[in-house]
């Protein structure tokens, strides 16, 4: 699991932005925190928590916690205390303007290489503030290498990772730098 405390950079590759964020242990399970910049130097705070397991526990987005996501054990989610049916049975949250989400359900799944698994994760689209279903599949290509299909529109995306599982390169998007 991610030992004490791992920090990264990210820097965007298909535009101008990047990202920093920090992973570490913490109430018997991890925190992910980071702050996103897009192109336009607009800043996005989020603070992730994850069980044991590496499941999401819950996510805040925004310096002042705009944006409440929650997920319980039985993987019911809520958005700012309302229930999201459509994202339930949902183990792991996707966040886009992000990298630092696919870590976890990447180091969960623990899968061999060759071996793949489809997911159902709870997309936030922070735009409009709402959770829907996203199924991905997790294939992984050799040891630091995976490919993550969209089963939605049938994109693939390439992805490194370093001895932590936490993503070094999401091929034209992002590439970290630390």
């Amino acid at each position: 699991m991610i030992a004490g405390a791992n920090a990264v950079i990210w820097v965007k590759q298909d535009g101008r932005g990047n990202d920093a964020c920090r992973f570490a242990q913490a109430e018997g399970g991890y925190l992910v925190e980071g702050s996103s910049t897009d192109a336009e130097w607009n800043t996005l705070r989020y603070r992730m928590r994850a069980r044991g397991d590496g499941t999401t526990r819950r996510v805040r987005i925004g310096a002042k916690s705009r944006i409440l996501v929650r997920r319980a054990k039985d993987d019911t989610w809520t958005l700012n205390g309302t229930p999201v049916p459509a994202v339930s049975g949902a183990k792991d949250i996707y966040l886009s303007f992000t990298p630092a989400a696919l870590t976890l359900p990447i180091r969960r799944l623990r899968l061999n290489v060759g071996d793949e698994a489809e997911v159902l994760v709870a997309k936030l689209d922070v735009e409009t503030e709402q959770l829907v279903p996203l199924k991905l599949v997790f294939r992984r290509i050799s040891n630091k290498k995976y490919e993550i299909l969209n089963v939605e529109d049938g994109t693939t995306a390439q992805i490194k990772v370093d001895a932590q599982g936490i993503i070094r390169e999401y091929a034209g998007h992002w590439s970290a730098q630390i």
